[in-house]
């Protein structure tokens, strides 16, 4: 039986974040290349792969909101100008922590919980069918999203969460739950949480606080969970098993899963469910779940399949913008700048203070 009947794409968030290859899309001649709108949108180069690789649905991330809901409602929703369209996402944006009804820009296109996915809609939840099983999709986002990005006029639960205190805890629970049970009181007896919580101590302590979620898909940390044969990238190392194990508050297992960001790593689990919709521990192998590199090594141990050509082109196109963009040198440095991501987050680097220096002389010259 072909396999891909069973099996179901989703992903957690933070599908684009700005920087290079997001702004690329913003260029006339990538949106010439694709078919575009030329409306100076960042970003479109990462919906089109998301709808090119055939995810179904996507809880919202932090960096989903760095440049406002306007820009999130511009690469959410289709657009068409000048006899060219944007499709925008071909799948369906879940966050039941968050209310969209204040903010103008979302508004629109929220639909209701429980349905079918829809493209280029926002939900808490959707169901879909998969080899003839119903299977419940819910989404959530951290509650710091109003300190660490910009989500406008976007409601917030709980506020003033703080991820030390177990109440707070408690607090995020109870505002995933109520959509989880609205999905096992309709007969819906799998269920699935896409939680971009940042930290992946968050999601372990969510696992073991909701009732009727077998798996949680973790998002925002970068945590690599990886099974001892899973072969990773040249210097990354596993913080933990794939899928990481837990007890639901009604008694059920949980499994918690997660991946490096940025392209790095696609991860996989094959599970079965009982009769119940419980999961099926004896079910999960090593063999076939866990964390799959995408570098050149782990597309050539897959028996090199052919890329999906409508990915390569995209990423071509981006490629070429940003070649024509940062081709210009403007400065050499002799010494290393230290950018990675656990010395940035956590304390002073030259390239943070190279930077901070250079924001600074921007804003002089013009106050």
């Amino acid at each position: 039986e072909d396999d891909s009947a069973h099996a179901l794409k989703l992903v957690s968030g933070d599908n684009y974040i700005p920087g290079p290859f997001y702004s690329a899309s913003n260029a006339s001649d990538f949106a010439a290349a694709l078919g575009l709108p030329d409306s100076g949108q960042g970003g479109r180069a990462d919906i089109l792969i998301a709808n090119a690789m055939g995810f179904q649905a996507s809880a919202f991330g932090n960096h989903e909101f760095d440049l406002g809901t306007g820009e999130v409602a511009g690469l959410v929703a289709i657009h068409s100008d000048d006899g060219n369209s944007y499709p925008g996402a071909a799948f369906p944006y879940l966050s039941t922590n968050l209310d969209f009804a204040p903010d103008a820009n979302l508004a629109g296109l929220v639909v209701a919980d429980g349905a079918a996915p829809q493209a280029n809609s926002i939900a808490g939840s959707v169901v879909i069918t998969i080899g003839g099983e119903q299977i419940g999709v819910v989404g959530a986002t951290t509650p710091t999203l109003g300190t660490i990005s910009s989500p406008g006029d976007v409601g917030i639960a709980p506020m003033d969460f703080n991820a030390a205190n177990s109440d707070d805890l408690d607090a995020l629970a109870a505002e995933i739950q109520p959509t989880v049970t609205a999905l096992t009181d309709a007969g819906i007896n799998k269920v699935i949480l896409l939680a971009h919580m940042q930290q992946i101590a968050i999601e372990e302590a969510l696992a073991s606080r909701l009732s009727g979620v077998d798996i949680i898909v973790a998002g925002g940390s970068n945590t690599i969970l990886a099974d001892a044969n899973d072969r990773l990238r040249a210097g990354d190392t596993a913080a933990g098993t794939y899928p990481k194990l837990f007890t639901s508050g009604s008694g059920e297992p949980v499994a918690v899963v997660n991946t490096d960001g940025n392209y790095r790593y696609v991860g996989r689990l094959v599970v079965g469910f009982d009769a119940n919709g419980a999961l099926m521990l004896d079910t999960i192998d090593p063999v076939f779940s866990g964390a799959y590199a995408t570098d050149a090594q782990g597309v050539a141990d897959l028996g090199d399949p052919a890329p999906i050509a409508e990915v390569a082109a995209i990423a071509q196109d981006v490629s070429d913008v940003l070649i024509a963009r940062e081709s210009t040198i403007f400065g050499n440095t002799a010494v290393y700048l230290n950018g990675v991501r656990g010395s940035v987050r956590t304390e002073e680097t030259n390239l943070g203070n190279l930077t901070a220096d250079a924001n600074l002389a921007a804003a002089q010259a013009v106050d």
